[in-house]
């Protein structure tokens, strides 16, 4: 999304106590192509980055390599526009690509191209199924540019659902609305807002936390931060968030547009897209760029190592059961797919082993509860 027509809101400040989360290591990764510099959606796929252009762009995803930054394959949505691209999501099952920038607030058009991950990963030119939908509060559509409560930049997979954060010029919070994975028309239901004071430009979910981007009337960037302990369900700003400023990091002027997990690491990238403005009298131009940086609430990253050499798990590689070796009392035990998602599996406590046989071979993590030592320990394994 520009930020042009956004300047005049410049003027605008807002007082703002940052209630800190625990972030650590934020640093630039590498340069994005030129080809991707208006980078929007982001993810991270099978060792591999995955980003799309926002509105008037070509209809294709573009696979970047981890370690160097090109750009390894193109892969065109063959039944779809880039109306105005704004975000990329996840399950185990599909892409998601939507659709949903909404700047002048009259489009009617609302959409999310859903992708077979086996489609995509084969071939160079795929088709998508179409999930279309409108906001169920909607009742105007006369184009107000960037005057509306009905622009959007984020998503993510929820418990079967698409949530949909919006970008909202008026107020500066961000809505959440809920539609059905399901192809066809939908009405898109609001379960959550909150007042971020700012403009919301992309989400992930991962591990029952939430991570947004955005930036303030004053082009300062910043991450909200929706805490795994949050209250439960839909309403997910119900318990509150945290705000973190990444003025310091990334500087005022930064557009940065999309955000994606590296597994249950506690690892996050987030890009800033090619943008120039005047501050101050002063032009400035950012190059589209990638970032990382580590949530130090992640259990990987927030156990002792101690805990972690007292904890093994054993065969690993498996094709039927895993067997946990510990000293340390544990209280539960959750297996995650390499999303994030909470995968059912028979667990036994009792006897410390798990049994696997049913999964799909990939890499997952189990999430060991320690009793009386507030924290918890996440192992890899590989499931042939």
């Amino acid at each position: 999304m520009k930020l042009k027509t956004f300047l005049f809101l410049a003027i605008l400040t807002f007082k703002i106590t940052y209630n800190q989360a625990q972030i650590s290591n934020f640093k630039e990764k590498f340069e994005l192509p030129e080809k991707v510099k208006e980078t929007s959606g982001l993810l991270f796929l099978d060792g591999k980055i995955i980003t799309h252009n926002d509105s008037g762009n070509d209809a294709n995803l573009y696979e970047i390599d981890s370690l160097s930054g090109t750009i390894l394959r193109t892969i065109s949505i063959a039944n779809a526009t880039n109306i105005d691209w704004e975000d990329l999501a996840e399950n185990d099952t599909h892409l998601f690509i939507a659709d949903i920038g909404n700047n002048n607030g009259n489009r009617q058009d609302l959409k999310i191209y859903t992708i077979l991950k086996s489609d995509f990963k084969n071939n160079n030119s795929v088709s998508a199924e179409i999930i279309s939908f409108s906001y169920e509060d909607q009742v105007s559509f006369v184009s107000q540019p960037n005057s509306s409560n009905f622009d959007a930049e984020g998503i993510v997979i929820y418990e079967d659902a698409v949530l949909i954060f919006t970008k909202n010029w008026v107020d500066l919070k961000t809505n959440v609305y809920k539609i059905p994975l399901t192809a066809g028309s939908h009405v898109a239901s609001k379960v959550s807002t909150a007042n971020v004071e700012g403009l919301i430009t992309g989400a992930v979910f991962n591990d029952n936390r939430f991570f947004l981007t955005g930036y303030e009337s004053s082009l300062i960037p910043f991450l909200i931060y929706v805490s795994y302990n949050r209250a439960p369900g839909e309403d997910i700003f119900l318990s509150g968030f945290h705000k973190i400023s990444l003025k310091d990091e990334l500087g005022q002027g930064s557009q940065i547009e999309g955000i994606t997990n590296i597994g249950l690491t506690g690892k996050y990238y987030i890009s800033r897209e090619n943008f120039s403005t005047t501050i101050s009298g002063i032009t400035i131009t950012f190059k589209q760029k990638l970032y990382e940086f580590y949530d130090e609430t992640a259990p990987l990253l927030s156990t002792a190592k101690s805990q972690l050499a007292l904890l093994s798990i054993c065969p690993n590689p498996t094709i039927h059961k895993i067997k946990i070796k510990t000293s340390l009392p544990f209280s539960n035990i959750t297996v995650y797919s390499s999303l994030g998602t909470k995968v059912d599996v028979p667990i036994f406590l009792n006897k410390k082993e798990i049994d696997i046989s049913s999964l799909s071979s990939g890499v997952y993590y189990l999430k060991i509860q320690l009793k009386n030592r507030g924290s918890s320990v996440i192992k890899k394994v590989i499931k042939l």
